[in-house]
């Protein structure tokens, strides 16, 4: 099984942010292109002000940008080392409310390094996107994840990833918006972190 990998809080749910909390401008030229942000890309600090509960090990900065405390990380390094790069962020907040978000010992982001190529397009909907100078027919993802139909992972192919672009003939297929987790790992994450995932299986119509 495979799951969307979507932690439930984000920045305006039992969290604020300020406006300072936000990626360097350009980064998502990166994610245009499935690649690897650059560390340098990622803001230094976040600043909470205000809270209305602990802070989750896994959060949203904003929707593309994910969070993990330190706890979150030991059980990833341990289940997936290598596949995710943690790029170390400081949190801040005034006393009254870092008392209530009790800060984990670190923060950092999560860079997801894992690529492989598991969704069958020819059996999962898809959507054109707007033509393209080259010709190229290109198509994406619809947001029904349930009907998202991948292959069983091999060997070696990382737990946490995003998906390769396919091609056949003139048609190119891109589903790296995404961050999908294998089900070993999303159980290990739920079961360390419970209440801090949507349960979002694809493929399990």
């Amino acid at each position: 099984m495979v799951y969307k990998f979507d932690p439930i809080h984000f920045d305006g749910t039992i969290f604020d942010l300020d406006e300072t909390s936000v990626m360097v401008r350009g980064c998502y030229e990166f994610l245009r292109r499935n690649e690897p942000i650059p560390a340098s890309y990622f803001p230094k600090k976040l600043t909470f002000q205000k809270a209305t509960d602990v802070l989750p090990d896994m959060f949203h900065m904003s929707r593309d940008f994910l969070v993990f405390s330190e706890r979150a990380r030991g059980v990833i390094e341990d289940w997936a080392p290598g596949q995710i790069e943690f790029i170390p962020v400081a949190c801040d907040a005034k006393p009254r409310i870092a008392a209530t978000l009790s800060f984990d010992s670190a923060y950092y982001f999560v860079n997801i390094l894992g690529r492989a190529q598991r969704i069958l397009w020819y059996e999962t909907p898809s959507r054109p996107f707007g033509p393209q100078d080259d010709g190229v027919e290109r198509f994406g993802l619809t947001q029904n994840f349930h009907k998202w139909r991948l292959r069983d992972r091999s060997p070696g192919e990382p737990l946490i990833w995003h998906e390769e672009w396919w091609r056949d003939g003139n048609k190119e297929y891109r589903g790296h918006s995404e961050v999908l987790v294998d089900d070993a790992l999303w159980r290990q994450l739920d079961a360390n972190f419970p209440d801090q995932l949507h349960p979002m299986q694809a493929d399990d119509d």
